[in-house]
């Protein structure tokens, strides 16, 4: 019967790293990522665009998430979106997406919308210092997204943070299980099957 697994945690907390070790130790999982689901935001120049708060809920298409969820949830594959985060925006291109006995919905806010929640089985908290999320993302957007560090920290500062604290720190008190985004993401990964395998 195929399960779904939301794995959350900071921005940079190494949700990515481990969700990929994890799905590249066995083909019973599928990834779906809440990130691509950012709204289109064609209609907006680039400046507005880069005023959206991406860290609140209202960013992301829960719509088409969770009728995306429930189709790999009945075994169907999906044609998921492709977001371009250098351009802020969806790209044309899609991606398939097949079913699995297990479907790992990867992303910050993958628990901040109600009816996506409702077709989430079990919840995995990946927990890193916030110092480290932060260095990691300041690493990141540099490199992947064209960013300074000084707009990074003010987005974290203005924007990640205060989001975190509200849509998803309270979720690691309620997780099935809480795993360590700052040791090896292998290990890490090797607790997660050992866990599934008790269910």
């Amino acid at each position: 019967m195929t399960c779904v697994v939301a794995v959350i945690g900071a921005s940079g907390s190494g949700k990515t790293r481990l969700v990929k070790t994890l799905v590249s130790s066995s083909a019973r999982f599928t990834v779906l990522r809440v990130d691509d689901y950012y709204r289109v935001l064609d209609h907006l120049d680039f400046a507005s665009r880069d005023r959206v708060n991406f860290d609140h809920p209202d960013a992301i298409e829960f719509e088409r998430l969770a009728v995306d969820l429930t189709a790999l949830r009945a075994g169907k594959a999906i044609a998921a979106p492709i977001y371009d985060f250098s351009r802020h925006t969806r790209a044309s291109a899609t991606r398939t997406v097949n079913s699995a006995d297990i479907i790992v919905l990867e992303g910050v806010l993958a628990m901040a919308d109600l009816a996506t929640r409702a077709l989430v089985d079990y919840l995995v908290f990946v927990n890193s210092s916030l110092d480290i999320c932060l260095a990691r993302r300041v690493a990141r957007d540099a490199t992947e997204r064209g960013r300074s560090e000084a707009s990074v920290i003010d987005f974290w500062e203005s924007r990640a943070m205060p989001m975190f604290e509200q849509f998803v720190a309270p979720w690691r008190e309620e997780a099935d299980l809480v795993v360590s985004g700052e040791r090896n993401s292998a290990s890490e990964a090797a607790a997660i099957n050992t866990w599934l395998a008790t269910l």
